[in-house]
């Protein structure tokens, strides 16, 4: 397992360092933590680089650059995630991306329906937790996930793979030739396609 190249400068009681944390985990994105409550060199670096203010979380990234109480929206465009769908219209759209939302996304898209999954967090729910599914629509001898950690494609983006062509990988975010997958903002809107 490689070093993580994110640090997330933080305090235990802090419900921002919780909600980006959160962020990071749910996307499998791997992140070192410094409590900068426990951690004076920590608390001395953040004093540092926000002009004296002790702002929490400060976020630090592998490039040098940081990002202060960022929103989740903020991460995500940092982290280069899918946040918008690339077609105004869909045929299908499902709403949440547990097994049985992906499921029900992995079907249609090999049916040729052009499908939608929004989801608040991370697609797979526990599907993305497991090392191996047994029973895995479309593929008669189940799936294994990827062992590395940290490579792009994560364990649901392998999942969706078995029975989709992928086009292109992110870390929360799976565009295939008919599907695309990505988590719900505020900005984020689409339209199904009524019969």
């Amino acid at each position: 397992m490689t070093e993580p190249t994110i640090t997330v400068y933080g305090a235990y009681w802090c419900p921002d360092c919780r909600r980006s944390k959160q962020f990071l985990g749910e996307h499998q994105i791997p992140y070192r933590w410094v409590d900068i409550e426990q951690d004076k060199a920590g608390e001395a670096y953040v004093l540092a680089k926000n002009a004296g203010k002790r702002i929490i979380p400060t976020i630090e990234f592998a490039d040098g650059t940081l990002l202060v109480e960022p929103s989740n929206a903020a991460l995500a465009a940092k982290l280069g995630l899918k946040m918008k769908a690339e077609r105004s219209h869909y045929d299908l759209i499902v709403v949440g991306g547990g097994p049985a939302g992906l499921t029900a996304a992995l079907y249609a898209a090999r049916e040729g329906i052009s499908t939608l999954v929004i989801e608040r967090a991370a697609l797979g729910g526990q599907a993305a937790a497991t090392e191996r599914l047994d029973n895995m629509p479309g593929s008669p001898k189940g799936s294994r996930a990827p062992s590395s950690p940290t490579s792009c494609a994560s364990k649901r983006h392998a999942l969706a793979s078995r029975c989709c062509k992928r086009k292109t990988w992110r870390a929360s975010a799976v565009i295939t030739t008919t599907t695309a997958w990505l988590p719900l903002t505020a900005a984020s809107t689409a339209r199904v396609r009524s019969c």
